[in-house]
């Protein structure tokens, strides 16, 4: 069973999302799109437990698209949880904690989700094929802090001009690189 699970960020599942699962689906796959407490409901022990309650939906192989602070999340997460991560897409992904001014509110969230280096090194041994998709407009993230991610994991960069920080504010409401990059991994296992 092919399986996907969509990691939403601090303000919630994002549009591309439903985008993304309707496109997924037609594509045989099984798409776990949890909806995880945002803002301040984002805290690691609170989404951690919200995610045991997907029970045996995360065993087998798995793609992880996370957006946002599901980037660092599922970075940490990882460490305690021996999920089968084979290929994973982080969109405005970031792993350092950052702060932006007036948003004490979202420093405070993505702080308890910080991953450690031990979180990072265990993260680029156990997922084969890393992605990290960004934008050079990201009104949330820094730009530097979206390529230092891309260096922490190792990953394979795909930077998009324009898109933002691919939110409700960014008005994107598809993002056809993800099922490219799910497409081309799927003719690499054949």
């Amino acid at each position: 069973m092919k399986k996907v699970l969509l990691l939403h960020g601090y303000n919630g599942i994002p549009p591309i999302f439903h985008w993304l699962k309707e496109e997924l689906e037609k594509m045989q796959y099984v798409v776990i799109m949890p909806n995880l407490p945002p803002r301040e409901g984002l805290r690691y022990p609170i989404w951690k437990e919200e995610m045991s309650k997907l029970g045996n939906q995360l065993q087998g192989e798995l793609i992880v698209v996370a957006h946002s602070a599901g980037n660092p999340f599922i970075i940490k997460y990882l460490q305690e949880h021996n999920l089968d991560i084979k290929l994973y897409i982080g969109l405005a992904g970031f792993s350092n904690i950052y702060k932006v001014e007036g948003r004490e509110d979202l420093y405070e969230a993505v702080k308890s989700v910080e991953p450690t280096q031990e979180e990072l090194e265990n993260f680029k041994q156990k997922v084969e094929k890393r992605y990290c998709i960004y934008s050079d407009n990201d009104h949330i993230v820094p730009f530097e802090i979206l390529q230092k991610h891309v260096e922490n994991i190792a990953g394979i960069e795909q930077m998009i001009p324009n898109i933002g920080h691919m939110g409700r504010k960014s008005n994107l409401q598809k993002i056809p690189e993800v099922v490219e990059i799910i497409r081309e991994s799927e003719k690499i296992k054949c």
